[in-house]
């Protein structure tokens, strides 16, 4: 006889998968600024990013033939796939890393906060609907806690670092709602797969094009940017996006813009820790309005996982009953 898990264990498996894959993107995307800003200067900056998505899609693709997850895929998925990973991996994650030859990792990640205001813009308009007044409020609060991070930092890079690291978010925003709207496998792993596969050819034909590599020699890769790469490709990449990748599927696209917000603090935190950026009491204020601003989105936009019961069986009634019970009515 087969066991089956009760509605109260289903929720709490749920509930802890969204803690672990909002805790991926929350630490794991705020340390992958410091590991592009190591790894950016031992490596050229597309190089980087095309090493990151091709080899994450090899490590997921390798999990789908262990797990025999393999599924029949169309033109139409590969092409959704090729433009979100063109918006998402060259319109953002190759730009972010260009700049940040430049601009400190702190800095790039407070730039990048404007992915969540580009979520909810842009769902907003697909949606033809107004954010809700928890959402706006949440919002409002997260750019005041940027800003009060910004305030203590002096800027690093140029106004055109600056303009076209914001630029990044809407690259990266409409590609996320590219690939969570259009066609897709129903595996949330083949999907990501897909267009880390997608991305990683094109910003690796488009470093190829450049001649970014011109000049370049692998024996100048140390031993901090190796591990910055392997970083970037398991936790960033693997764990990371597959767990975005997931969340941007069961809850709103307010909610998972959230760590936007939350990647400044972590990066201003490894920034300093190993002397890149100050740390002051102004950066625990910043953290603190910035925390109060994702609670808030989280408490009006969070969707609360249904659990979807069994129907049961109707149960067979015999001839025999169904002629006693026409009886009982005619008697009544």
């Amino acid at each position: 006889m087969t066991r089956r898990s009760s509605p109260t264990a289903e929720l709490a498996a749920t509930r802890l998968g969204l803690a672990g894959a909002f805790a991926a993107i929350y630490l794991f995307w705020g340390a992958t600024f410091l590991a592009i800003r190591y790894a950016v200067m031992e490596v050229p900056p597309l190089l980087t990013i095309a090493i990151r998505c091709i080899g994450g899609a090899v490590i997921l693709y390798a999990w789908l033939c262990w797990r025999g997850g393999f599924e029949s895929t169309t033109r139409k998925q590969w092409l959704i796939s090729g433009i979100a990973g063109v918006f998402l991996f060259v319109g953002c994650h190759g730009v972010l890393a260009w700049a940040e030859q430049r601009v400190s990792s702190g800095q790039a990640a407070l730039y990048l906060t404007s992915i969540s205001l580009w979520l909810v813009l842009l769902t907003a308009i697909r949606e033809r609907r107004l954010p809700t007044t928890q959402v706006m409020a949440g919002l409002i609060l997260g750019v005041v806690g940027v800003a009060v991070l910004v305030s203590g930092n002096s800027a690093s890079g140029s106004l055109l670092d600056g303009l076209v690291l914001i630029g990044t978010g809407l690259s990266w925003a409409l590609g996320s709602l590219i690939a969570r709207e259009g066609a897709r496998p129903s595996s949330v792993v083949h999907s990501t797969a897909m267009q880390l596969a997608a991305g990683g050819a094109a910003v690796l034909a488009l470093s190829l094009l450049t001649g970014e590599l011109v000049g370049w020699d692998v024996s100048q890769v140390t031993s901090r940017g190796a591990g910055s790469l392997a970083f970037l490709v398991l936790a960033g990449t693997v764990l990371g996006f597959g767990a975005y990748t997931w969340l941007l599927q069961v809850t709103s696209p307010a909610v998972v813009g959230t760590y936007s917000f939350v990647n400044p603090v972590v990066a201003l935190g490894l920034a300093w820790a190993v002397g890149d950026e100050a740390f002051s009491l102004r950066t625990i204020l910043a953290a603190t309005i910035v925390l109060g601003s994702v609670f808030l989105i989280w408490r009006s936009s969070a969707a609360k996982p249904k659990l979807v019961r069994p129907r049961r069986s109707p149960v067979p009634v015999s001839p025999s009953a169904l002629r006693a019970l026409s009886r009982m009515r005619a008697l009544l």
